[in-house]
């Protein structure tokens, strides 16, 4: 390529004459005194401002995210934990294994009240007619999930009501 004075590589390249004695400091190709090959610069110039573009962005890790993306995720992170302690006290959350506890105690219990049904009532039901066999039994079951309703494992808030309706519904 032909070499060029400063001033037609400063339209070229569209930068300042002090722009240029800085690039030249920092390794940009410098034929003779005011004279420049105009390829070898431009080169030089488009790799110079691609590695700025890549420090501009943030170093890469190993991972391959950048610093950037990582502030993000951490951000991001760091919000999503804050809106789930706000649930926890405004008692819209619960924890998987609370959940699971509350649960499993009401259907042991559930169970054991219900297995207790046959040998409490089968003394009284000896001789009896059909009809008054299935009016007790409908009778002592609708007793065991009201007592369960009452005075079993409530949950908090809304799903305690929601849990009533169910063991008391007809």
């Amino acid at each position: 390529m032909p070499l060029v004075e400063i001033k037609q590589l400063t339209q070229t390249l569209n930068v300042t004459e002090q722009w240029i004695g800085k690039l030249v400091k920092e390794g940009m190709p410098k034929e003779a005194r005011g004279k420049y090959d105009l390829g070898k610069c431009m080169l030089w110039y488009i790799r110079y401002l691609q590695a700025a573009l890549r420090r501009r962005s943030g170093a890469t890790g190993e991972s391959g995210r950048t610093e950037q993306t990582e502030r993000l995720r951490l951000l991001s992170a760091e919000a999503e934990l804050k809106e789930l302690e706000l649930a926890r006290e405004r008692g819209e959350f619960a924890a998987i294994t609370d959940f699971e506890k509350v649960i499993t105690e009401l259907v042991v219990t559930t169970k054991a009240r219900i297995l207790a049904i046959p040998s409490r009532l089968a003394p009284q039901l000896v001789g009896e007619d059909r009809l008054k066999i299935e009016s007790r039994l409908e009778k002592e079951l609708k007793e065991t999930l009201s007592t369960l309703s009452k005075n079993g494992h409530k949950p908090h808030g809304n799903t305690s009501e929601r849990v009533d309706k169910i063991l008391t519904a007809k």
